[in-house]
């Protein structure tokens, strides 16, 4: 590999990364703010006719999803996905999103969190500067940080470590991802191999109803803990009318499913579901890590078991 000449900065945020350098069609980028990444010579170029907003998105996705031994790839074919993937946040949500990681980056109670406003800001998917002072303020006014004369630095109180606690277990902000499939013994190794691991890896706390104690009733409990529940992880194997059910219910409020079908039924999907992203695989081990990037991209780093730092 030889080093990159003229060209030094970050193609997605323009700042100067701690590496940039070519190989044939690839780039490869380690940036402080956008992650570890690669880029094709012919995606590099279509980032010039995208606007700042979508430059934004493929940052956050690399920042979220980058960490690991193999570095996301960004190419003229998935760009338009990889944009798709990031929802638009809520002004609610982007400041439980600010609160949760101000909390993850926090040594220990009473301390200073080590979140940076320039480097970090694509963990809560802002567009930087503006955005995040803007919901620090929010948050301190809310009694959820301390009062600084300085935006950047943030502090959480302990109504703010009380917040962190509320939104992991309540609905769209909890560490429960529900799983919908077909529950079929041969589908177990599916997700004993590929599901439940990429969502505890992701952070998250999986939950499939057939393996779950209750006293109500299956279609109550199933309802309950939809409504409980962060997200979906929905396998169409088998095409289960079940499924069908819970994704669209999941979907109606307004929180993210993420599809996946065996490739060789993706054909016979239901038209009114064919318009989504599926991760199409032919057997359980090529489904895991897709499915652990997705989530990741989609919803970030979940919180797994969150505990209060310690003085």
């Amino acid at each position: 590999m030889r080093s990159l000449g003229s060209n030094k900065l970050c193609p997605l945020c323009g700042e100067v990364p701690t590496l940039i350098r070519h190989d044939f069609d690839w780039w490869y980028v380690d940036c402080e703010r956008c992650g570890h990444f690669q880029i094709t010579f012919e995606a590099r170029t279509n980032l010039d006719n995208l606007g700042p907003d979508h430059k934004t998105k493929l940052s956050a996705y690399c920042r979220r999803v980058s960490g690991g031994d193999q570095r996301p790839i960004i190419d003229h074919e998935n760009i338009e996905e990889l944009i798709a993937l990031l929802p638009n946040y809520t002004p609610r949500e982007q400041l439980d999103n600010l609160l949760h990681v101000l909390g993850k980056m926090s040594p220990e109670l009473g301390k200073e969190s080590q979140f940076v406003l320039v480097r970090d800001y694509p963990l809560v998917s802002t567009t930087g500067g503006n955005e995040i002072d803007f919901l620090m303020a929010t948050l301190r006014e809310d009694g959820y940080l301390r009062p600084f004369s300085k935006p950047a630095q943030a502090t959480l109180t302990l109504k703010g470590w009380e917040r962190l606690e509320e939104i992991q277990k309540a609905g769209k902000q909890s560490n429960r991802a529900f799983v919908a499939m077909w529950f079929n013994p041969s589908m177990n190794t599916l997700y004993d191999d590929a599901i439940k691991p990429a969502i505890v890896q992701a952070g998250y706390d999986p939950l499939r109803i057939d393996r779950h104690e209750h006293v109500n009733r299956i279609d109550d409990e199933i309802i309950g803990q939809i409504r409980r529940s962060r997200f979906m992880v929905a396998d169409f194997t088998g095409q289960r009318h079940g499924v069908y059910f819970e994704a669209g219910l999941m979907h109606g409020l307004g929180r993210n499913v993420i599809w996946l079908c065996d490739e060789k039924e993706l054909q016979g999907m239901h038209f009114d579901v064919r318009q989504f992203n599926f991760i199409a695989y032919r057997s359980p081990s090529e489904a895991k890590e897709p499915l652990y990037y997705r989530i990741l991209a989609i919803e970030g780093e979940g919180p797994g078991v969150f505990t209060k730092p310690s003085k």
